[in-house]
């Protein structure tokens, strides 16, 4: 593959996951603009997206049998750009929803048809060693563009929804560089008679709720920040880019340090985000804010790329694209919840401190680090077992 193809690929990493995230340090000036607005709508600014994905991730895989993929990923960076600047030029809050929803829209037509390509066309060691990068590139691209967005917060909230337009750079590099990769043949019989492995659903739960775990620090950073008198409103953009940045580093890492740790790279990262979610519930200073966000973003930098992994691993080649929009739904419906998930923890816990959630979380995630670390250890002592006898 060119280097061309392949860096236009890599490119396009930052619209999907995280580019819903990129409204982040718009939130706590979207509530000052629009006082009568309930809080959870202002949050949902950043997730609503991550809802109207869905539709269009399902009819992507049919959308690549019948048309050539480059066709779709032009018509999904159009959209985008529509969906990401819209806002900017909105007057009431329900067209910047209705933008939003826009912007998830053609998320769902961008993310599984680059996934399935990288796929397809990589192998082994050479496709971890991709979904590891366009972890990376995701990581550092949001960053940059989240730490321009919150010096652009200075300006206006207006102002933030415009970073979306790097997106017209995107555009132009599929038009120039991506090959016509023509619509996927697959033979109906086979394919009908393919069935989902059953672990691809418990991997697609497990990938959707770390998301939404990481999908916590932009939803809920700039009010944490400013209830807690924690920097000001430029701190969002750059603190949110530190956790970008882990997931940077996490990418890269995650294919040298699968060799070195195998199955116990997942506790691993699991006590990484609980270290990182303990650090941020008793932080009082910019700079533990930004150890504790980086530290959540390393581990889920590495549990991401680990997600596609193990889906390409278990899930035919066939049915890959079916396969992955299955992940990516779970992964985009619990970013969605995540407002809701934090109000369910306040009200278990009877309280309204974004502290005592994020406490909450790190104990879960920390347990379940001891558990799976428990069964990992269990299954080498059984499979020990049985060789000898």
């Amino acid at each position: 593959m060119k280097p061309s193809v392949k860096t236009t690929l890599l490119a396009m990493a930052v619209t999907t996951t995280f580019g819903t995230m990129m409204a982040a340090p718009a939130v706590k000036l979207l509530a000052v603009a629009f006082p009568d607005t309930n809080a959870l709508w202002v949050q949902w600014v950043v997730t609503l997206s991550s809802l109207f994905i869905l539709p269009t991730l399902f009819i992507a895989g049919k959308l690549g049998r019948r048309f050539p993929r480059k066709h779709i990923l032009i018509a999904g960076l159009l959209l985008y750009i529509i969906g990401g600047t819209g806002p900017a030029f909105a007057n009431s809050f329900t067209m910047i929803l209705v933008f939003r929803a826009l912007l998830g829209l053609s998320i769902g037509l961008i993310s599984p048809t680059c996934n399935a390509l990288i796929s397809e066309n990589f192998q082994g060691k050479a496709r971890s060693q991709m979904n590891g990068l366009q972890t990376s590139v995701n990581g550092i691209g949001g960053a940059i563009f989240l730490s321009i967005g919150g010096m652009i917060a200075s300006f206006g909230w207006r102002d933030v929804f415009l970073t979306y337009s790097y997106a017209i750079v995107l555009l132009l590099m599929v038009i120039a560089f991506l090959p016509n990769f023509p619509p996927m043949q697959t033979d109906a019989v086979i394919k009908q008679s393919m069935k989902m492995p059953k672990f691809l659903y418990a991997v697609a739960i497990a990938g959707g709720v770390h998301a939404m775990l990481f999908t916590l620090i932009p939803t809920n950073l700039s009010l944490f920040l400013s209830n807690n008198g924690i920097g000001s409103v430029t701190s969002v953009g750059y603190l949110t880019a530190f956790a970008l940045i882990g997931v940077f580093i996490g990418g890269l890492a995650v294919t040298p340090l699968t060799g070195v740790f195998k199955k116990l790279l997942v506790p691993l990262n699991l006590a990484l985000m609980a270290s990182g979610f303990l650090l941020i519930s008793s932080a009082h200073t910019v700079w533990t804010v930004a150890l504790a966000v980086f530290l959540i973003g390393l581990g889920e930098g590495m549990l991401f790329p680990l997600s596609f992994i193990k889906t390409a691993e278990v899930v035919p080649k066939l049915v890959l694209t079916t396969g992955i929009s299955i992940l990516l739904a779970s992964v985009y419906a619990c970013q969605f919840l995540s407002p809701l998930f934090v109000k369910g923890v306040e009200l278990l816990l009877h309280t309204d401190s974004t502290r005592g959630v994020f406490m909450a979380v790190a104990a879960a995630l920390a347990a379940t680090a001891v558990i799976y670390l428990t069964i990992v250890q269990l299954n080498k002592r059984s499979k020990v077992q049985s060789t000898n006898a």
